[in-house]
């Protein structure tokens, strides 16, 4: 899903724009079933007069993969090291285009797994979104029209479980939600979803003044090895299929 808020920048970030900063930095946001994640996306989008777009790329019906990457693998190599052995070629495809959006800028890309494959991108501003589990059953209980706390409960713990597992299998995160993985955590539950726009918003801009982006070249590397993971799939594809023909 793809928004675009080019023309909905509000006065105080593009006071900061006008000081210098004519390319914004890649917002990556993360969060959890009832934190109120979109809104606050759409808030900073509208602010900052960027593209939101929600994306995710999930193993959901693929078999568990053992991920073979080193110890010592950046986020990046060890997630595509999974796609490449669990021959996820839809995965890379999506990734590939994720890298685009982040080498254009000025986007606010939704979703926990596009925020770990760019964890170590300079110009990328990595955020999570949370509150407390009373907040989050109580927004579901809304949401789903119900008054049964234990039903809004089992889909938060159901969402919460199938990200943890989606990042433990990708990327070998045992803790998704410690702080140390973000530049900043934002609490919607102790402050309105205006507010944490705002504080996001600031960040970002104050990100794009002072770090120095990454390189177009370097995204275009990761494409190429998105591109050579592919390669690979469709070779190991084509001589099992060769050996196939053999027997």
């Amino acid at each position: 899903m793809r928004a675009n808020y080019s023309n909905g920048a509000c006065c105080m970030e593009r006071r900061y724009i006008w000081l210098g900063v004519r390319k914004m930095a890649v917002i990556a946001l993360t969060s959890g079933m009832g934190t109120g994640v979109k809104y606050v996306a759409e808030q900073v989008a509208r602010r900052l007069g960027i593209e939101l777009v929600h994306r995710e790329i999930c193993p959901a019906g693929l078999p568990p993969i053992t991920n073979n990457a080193a110890g010592n693998a950046s986020r990046w190599e060890t997630g595509l090291a999974w796609l490449r052995a669990a021959h996820h070629t839809d995965g890379l495809s999506e990734l590939e285009a994720l890298c685009r959006l982040a080498q254009r800028g000025n986007v606010l890309i939704c979703g926990a797994t596009p925020l770990h494959f760019f964890s170590d991108a300079a110009n990328v501003t990595k955020i999570r979104v949370r509150t407390t589990m009373a907040v989050r059953v109580r927004r579901i209980m809304a949401c789903m029209g119900t008054d049964e706390p234990d039903l809004a409960l089992g889909k938060i713990l159901q969402s919460d479980r199938r990200q943890s597992e989606t990042l433990r299998q990708m990327f070998g995160i045992s803790d998704y939600e410690n702080p140390q993985l973000y530049d900043t955590v934002i609490d919607t539950g102790r402050e309105p979803a205006e507010i944490c726009a705002m504080q996001i918003a600031k960040l970002a801009v104050r990100s794009s003044a002072i770090a120095a982006p990454t390189p177009w070249s370097a995204f275009e590397q990761m494409i190429e090895q998105i591109r050579a993971a592919r390669r690979n799939i469709n070779d190991l594809a084509n001589i099992g299929c060769a050996e196939s023909l053999k027997r």
